[in-house]
């Protein structure tokens, strides 16, 4: 035996001795350990519920419980049962013994002991007494019992290995070299062969991989049981080991092939094969090495499936999207084949989401998307591009034919019923199209065609296909809007808006003495020429941009008001600002208001804000309470544009506002038309009867000013009367 043996074996020995001391310890002490936990376990079990028992007495005799001593050992003595090893006591308060149960134990004992009490107060306690005796003699047993079973395993562990060394240490320089060189190549699956490609030896994971057993496998030629082949097309592919063995160097088979399985199923791999050297350097069998990549795989192809699709229907995205167009556009630049973007966007589909909840509208959305993608082609592109926005991208494919395909996909969503609990929808849609041709510089400029477009159909009155062109005078405004989106706001950022001021004739000095001025905005273009209104300010509130412009003029009233007075050499004056309905709306802008005019220190009385007739009624809650509000500041304000809504004089009497302004369609041609003129008697002679005063609108010469001031019109305003000129000179 050698020095390296004799060690081994004293190892083994020492190793042996361990094992059986850890037995022969562990065994008593656990067994001493439950059973004493077991027994406190029970005792306190007992304890609580003979206390629960006698505490329901104590609140119900809380005076002269300790007197019951008949029902006391009832307690004690049956709820659970007193068994013979268990003394129990009761003492009160004072530690004064009430009564017991059982007899007085001797020798070593276990107790347990539990407050009694009434109302939260401890009036006394229960104490538990059983012997050890039982336990004692247990862990005596389990003593014996750990010794020999600890002798057992001192000899079972020393003997048999020592008997396997021998044979062990015959068979260790053989598999030396295997073993290191195998662990060296080691990825997942594991085949070893001889130097003719048989196999001597698979892992569990390569039986796994393969589909076979190592039984199964042991004799077969390596090419027998594993299966190459490419990815693609299931094309075989020789194995590499008999290379890799003939050049005495390791190998690959490559990216992109699979393992055909006895099942037929494929797992993507990674695999190299590599030689095993014997003794003296010669090749005495070869290793491969396989390692399953589908998950891997899975996950990268999943991971780009999810670059370029909508998670929520499975269609493309908007990124891919535009990548496909962008290619559309470059082939039309190239080929000027004609290829159709369809811009698509659900009607009343937010009626869903407010009704039926989001999971409603999302599962609407899936199934249209469904809907869509039976009815084109599979060369057609098909994306959700928005919230409830869908693009779909006609590759050669003219606009004609284009309109009809719409045109269907428009009758087909139509008709389409969404079932959703108890509850059914029907939505349309709104489709605008766009011609890609040579002229388009980039897929940004096509998409914004295609939507505008859509806009278009939407304002058309839903449920429409329009065709993008530069005849349709719809869409060229819609254009012109979005262009002045841009110039308001590089306006801004360059300062070139300014204030002019138009002061209306008192035609009734019962009115007041103060002038009245209305304040007016104007645009500076890049060249220096006035903008007026009329062009910029219908797309400022399209789009959202008014909030910021009224608050820009109320800053610059309130801020200047002071030089605006010295200028004026000191006459008061009511500067009449006018509001957006966007405005009103705001959450926060009241408080801007109060904040301006605590700022600015300025009289209340010197500003009339103003909100057209069809402002104040399409938001007649909000507008009343704003309204309401501002008159509490001390703010007044004017009805503008009043009698050209429907219903004017029936939203009148809700509205608390101080000036009826008469909309100019009225005024301006009243000394020609006897029905204009009775308009504006009447809507004057009304307002009076509400305690409001008149203005007139769109005065445009003398003989309408004579005709104003005969029917009692309080002011008067327009060219004829006073042009409007810079608010700050």
């Amino acid at each position: 035996m050698t020095t390296n043996s004799r060690s081994l074996e004293r190892i083994v020995t020492k190793i042996a001795l361990l094992v059986a001391t850890l037995v022969a310890l562990s065994v008593p002490a656990s067994y001493a350990y439950g059973e004493y936990t077991e027994l406190t376990d029970i005792l306190t079990y007992k304890a609580k519920v003979k206390a629960t028992a006698i505490n329901e007495l104590i609140a119900q005799m809380p005076e002269t419980w300790m007197y019951a001593e008949n029902r006391l050992q009832g307690l004690i003595s049956h709820v659970p049962v007193t068994l013979d090893n268990e003394h129990i006591q009761i003492f009160d308060q004072k530690g004064e013994l009430l009564t017991h149960s059982g007899t007085p134990l001797t020798g070593q004992t276990v107790r347990v002991s539990f407050p009694l009490s009434d109302s939260g107060t401890t009036v006394g306690t229960l104490i538990i007494t059983t012997s050890l005796n039982a336990y004692f003699f247990g862990v005596g047993m389990s003593i014996v019992l750990s010794l020999i079973l600890a002798s057992m395993v001192y000899f079972a562990l020393r003997i048999f290995p020592l008997r396997a060394l021998q044979r062990a240490n015959q068979a260790l320089f053989t598999e030396k070299e295997r073993a290191e060189t195998t662990l060296h190549s080691i990825g997942d699956a594991v085949i070893t062969t001889n130097v003719n490609g048989s196999i001597n030896y698979i892992n569990p994971a390569a039986q796994h991989l393969l589909g076979c057993s190592l039984n199964e496998a042991l004799g077969k030629h390596i090419t027998d049981v594993v299966g190459l082949c490419k990815a693609e097309n299931d094309e075989k592919v020789d194995c590499p080991l008999e290379e890799a063995l003939r050049q005495n160097a390791s190998l690959s088979s490559g990216e992109g092939n699979v393992i055909l399985k006895r099942d037929g199923s494929k797992v993507e791999i990674e695999d190299s094969y590599a030689p095993i050297h014997g003794q003296n350097g010669e090749v005495t069998g070869g290793v491969v090495v396989m390692r399953d990549v589908s998950l891997t795989r899975n996950f990268m192809k999943q991971q780009t499936w999810e670059a370029t699709h909508d998670a929520l229907t499975g269609l493309t995205n908007r990124r891919e999207f535009e990548r496909r167009l962008q290619a559309a556009l470059s082939d039309a630049k190239k080929t000027g084949n004609p290829h159709v973007l369809c811009y698509m966007d659900l009607d009343r589909f937010k009626l869903v989401n407010d009704t039926s909840g989001h999971a409603a509208g999302d599962e609407l959305l899936i199934q249209i998307g469904m809907l869509l993608t039976a009815r084109i082609r599979k060369t057609d592109c098909l994306a959700r591009v928005g919230s409830d926005e869908f693009g779909l991208l006609l590759e050669n494919c003219d606009i004609d034919i284009a309109f009809k395909i719409a045109t269907e996909i428009k009758e087909s969503i139509g008709h389409f019923v969404f079932s959703w609990s108890t509850r059914q929808h029907s939505v349309g849609v709104s489709i605008g199209l766009s011609l890609i041709t040579k002229d388009h510089s980039h897929a940004a400029e096509i998409i914004a065609e295609a939507d505008n477009a859509c806009y278009w159909a939407k304002e058309c009155g839903l449920d429409q296909v329009t065709i993008s062109a530069a005849s349709n005078q719809g869409l060229a405004a819609r254009r012109s809007e979005i262009s002045w989106v841009a110039r308001i706001n590089k306006a801004f950022r360059d300062n070139r808006f300014v204030l002019y001021q138009q002061v209306y004739r008192t035609l009734n000095t019962t009115a007041g003495l103060k002038e009245h001025i209305e304040v007016l905005i104007r645009m500076i273009d890049e060249e220096g020429k006035i903008i007026p209104p009329g062009h910029f300010l219908p797309a400022a509130e399209r789009y959202a941009l008014m909030p910021e412009i009224d608050r820009w003029v109320i800053n610059q009233v309130f801020s200047q008001y002071d030089s605006l007075i010295r200028q004026r050499s000191g006459k008061p004056a009511i500067y009449c600002i006018n509001l957006s309905g966007a405005t009103i709306n705001a959450s926060d802008f009241l408080d801007y208001i109060r904040e301006q005019k605590q700022q600015y220190n300025i009289d209340a009385d010197a500003i009339c804000f103003e909100l057209t007739e069809t402002v104040a009624v399409n938001n007649l809650q909000s507008a009343r309470a704003f309204i309401e509000e501002c008159k509490a500041m001390g703010f007044a304000f004017a009805l503008d544009d009043f009698g050209s809504g429907t219903s004017s004089f029936g939203y009148l009497k809700a509205l608390p506002v101080d000036y009826l302004k008469i909309d100019g369609s009225f005024v301006k041609d009243m000394e020609h038309d006897k029905v204009d003129q009775a308009m504006v008697e009447t809507i004057n002679h009304i307002g009076h009867l509400l305690g409001k005063f008149t203005i007139a609108e769109f005065v445009e010469n003398d003989k309408i000013v004579e005709m104003l001031e005969a029917a009692g019109v309080d002011f008067a305003q327009g060219y004829g009367v006073n042009r409007p000129v810079p608010l700050f000179p």
